[in-house]
This record gives structure tokens, sequence and C-alpha cells, in this order.
């Protein structure tokens, strides 16, 4: 990695982000914790290490941590040492700071409580069941998937299906002599299921096995129909792997309000500064 880059990456990141949290995943090439080097008395340990390599930007933790980890331990040095000569200008006493330093503390305070709430009640086990009582036991349905031909008159359907039986392509009919808008599709009417069309059209169209046309024109208020059923299938309840990224963030949003609102309750808030009414928990 160009130095000068990698250098103004760990400057932004001493600069804005440091209310990231170190509580991640340490690199697996990252040995036991102990002392890398002292700074002024100060350690530096190998977890602060593994903890900075971890806020890095993705595109430089694509970088295998053991690449980079020296220079990781380099600007570790450089801000003990800026830091230090902060204090020594008595910036760590300036109101600014203060402030930010209570925010940030504010905000670390924030996820550590939030991530114990989450992880007491949002677990694989409530997730699985909420998908059993929620989804699972959804009724499914059955679906076709149907192709037609939409023309004005009996007649013309007919010799249309015997120009089908004869061997014609389906979809090159439909786009030939379909009038209505999915003609230029082939006819394609993709997967629908019962009730979605006209009760005629619906009631043909589920007759049919897979492949079957239909043996005489339906007829609608559209006109008359030919219809070929491409495809049947059962649909309905998600399987849990699609489901479940939804309903744990269902879950989380639950938990989090709750929380919030047990908090709300117990407090004794008093506003100021012209807001006259307390926004209630979503």
């Amino acid at each position: 990695m160009n130095r000068a880059v990698f250098a103004g990456v760990c400057c932004a990141l001493i600069l804005g982000s440091i209310s990231h949290s170190f509580a991640q995943v340490t690199p697996s090439s990252a040995p036991k914790d102990f002392v890398v080097a002292t700074v002024n008395g100060q350690n530096i340990m190998e977890s602060e290490i593994s903890g900075f390599y971890n806020t890095l930007p993705p595109q430089y933790r694509q970088i295998p941590y053991a690449q980079i980890r020296n220079q990781l331990v380099e600007r570790l040095i450089d801000q003990i040492l800026v830091a230090s000569a902060a204090k020594k200008q008595g910036l760590d006493k300036e109101p600014a700071h203060q402030q930010r330093l209570s925010s940030i503390e504010r905000s670390l305070l924030n996820e550590a409580y939030m991530s114990q709430i989450m992880k007491a009640e949002v677990t694989d086990t409530k997730v699985r069941d909420a998908y059993l009582k929620s989804i699972a036991l959804q009724p499914k349905r059955e679906e076709v998937r149907a192709r037609h031909i939409l023309v004005k008159t009996k007649a013309e359907a007919e010799a249309i299906i015997a120009q089908l039986k004869k061997g014609a392509d389906f979809i090159k009919l439909a786009k030939e002599k379909s009038t209505g808008p999915s003609g230029k599709n082939g006819g394609d009417l993709g997967f629908f299921g019962p009730g979605q069309m006209v009760p005629p059209f619906s009631k043909a169209a589920f007759a049919l096995d897979k492949g079957q046309i239909t043996e005489t024109p339906v007829k609608t208020q559209f006109g008359f129909h030919v219809i070929k059923v491409e495809d049947r299938r059962v649909s309905g309840a998600a399987n849990f792997e699609q489901a479940s990224e939804k309903i744990r963030a269902e879950m989380q949003e639950k938990a989090f309000d709750k929380a919030i609102g047990k908090l709300r309750s117990e407090a004794k808030i008093k506003m100021k500064g012209g807001v006259s009414k307390i926004q209630p928990v979503r």
C-alpha cells in the first residue's frame, strides 16, 4: 500500500472515527494479547492493533492483517505522541473537546447497552419460532404461469387453436395476432393465483395441465382467449433463509422500542427551549 495514502487514511480515522468500537473479531493471524511497544511508559497491546485494523475502510481490510500490522503499530505510536502533545497544551481541557468526548462515550455506551438487549431479545431460536408462527403456517396456494392470445371473434380464436394443433408456435402467433398488451411478449402473463384474473379466464387456466392449450376459445369482456399453461407451482410462505433477515430486523426494532419505552417510562423528562411535547416512541 502507498505509504502516503495509508497515512492519510489513518489520519482520517484518528480525527473522524474515534467513536468506532474495537469490539470486533480480531484477525485470525493475531496471536494472544501482549505488549507490542511502549511509548513514554504507555503500552500498546496487540488487541489495540487488531482493533485499529477493524476500523479501516473495507478496501484496506482486504489486505492481510500481517502485511500492514507494522504500519498500524507506527500509526498508533503517532497517535500516542500527538495525544500527549495535545495534553501538554491543555487541549484536553477545552470545552469543545470535553463535549465531544462526552458524546463519544454516550455513543459507545448506547451501543454496548443495546447490543446486550439485542443478544437477549433477538436470538436464533426466537427468530425461527417467529418464522414458524407467522410465515410457515400461512396457507399456500397454487399458481399457474400462462400465455394467451386475445382476439375479437370466436372464429379467429378457433382458427388459432387449429393452427396450434398442427404445430404452430404459440409465441409467434401471439406476437402476430394477439390484440392484448402482452402480445409483444408472446402473450406471457407470468405467474398468477386464483382470483387474479377474470373468472372465466382463471377457471380455464387452472383447468389445464402444464403444456396444455384450451380446446375451445374462452370468452371474457375483453374478447376471446386462447390459453396455454406454461408451468404450475405451489406458492406461499417464503423459506426460512428468505424470511429470517426481515424477521430479525423487525424483532430488533421491537426490542429497541421496548427498551427505549421502558427507560422513558422510568425517567423524569422536562423539555425546554420551546419544545412543548415529547415525541412518542415510534
